[in-house]
């Protein structure tokens, strides 16, 4: 009898640590946050197939406004008279000096305001691709919506979830 209880005790505290261990390590925190940011042209080519086909690479920079940490994005466009696909990968420095870093890959729109400027926006998908202490075992995903608000300048709006595994 006493093999029995001593099994099921057993089983027991095994079931408890698995549900435990496994329900709170698998909670996926939400994520929002407003970020802004320069953006630096690091070189721009003419495809030459169609008029205004252009690749750039750039890096931005800039502050996640809700999570008090920095940001720095290498990222490839390929627009037709500045429209067309963006991807990209940050690395976000957090305020403890942990780092995420991400994937994402978008879209980016450009139409003529009646004063003749051009405005900007940009959507798309991001993804954890890993990380750095406390950031080390990351996953996770969202979106990003956002515009240049001046010459090279912009914010954008970003979303999802993320869990430590």
């Amino acid at each position: 009898m006493k093999i029995f209880r001593s099994k099921i005790a057993l089983l027991l505290i095994s079931l408890f640590a698995i549900f435990f261990f496994g329900v709170t390590m698998s909670f996926a925190e939400p994520i929002k946050g407003k970020r802004f940011g320069t953006f630096e042209s690091k070189g721009t080519v003419k495809v030459g197939d169609v008029k205004g086909h252009t690749l750039t690479v750039g890096v931005s920079k800039g502050v996640d406004a809700t999570n008090k940490g920095i940001f720095i994005a290498k990222m490839i466009s390929d627009l037709i008279n500045g429209n067309g696909t963006q991807r990209g990968y940050t690395v976000t420095i957090h305020k403890d000096g942990d780092k995420s870093f991400s994937k994402s890959q978008g879209k980016v729109t450009t139409v003529m305001s009646e004063g003749k400027m051009p405005l900007v926006t940009f959507e798309g998908t991001w993804e954890f691709t890993g990380g750095t202490g406390k950031w080390a075992n990351v996953q996770g995903k969202g979106t990003y919506k956002g515009r240049f608000i001046g010459p090279g300048i912009f914010t954008y709006d970003m979303e999802g979830e993320s869990s430590i595994k």
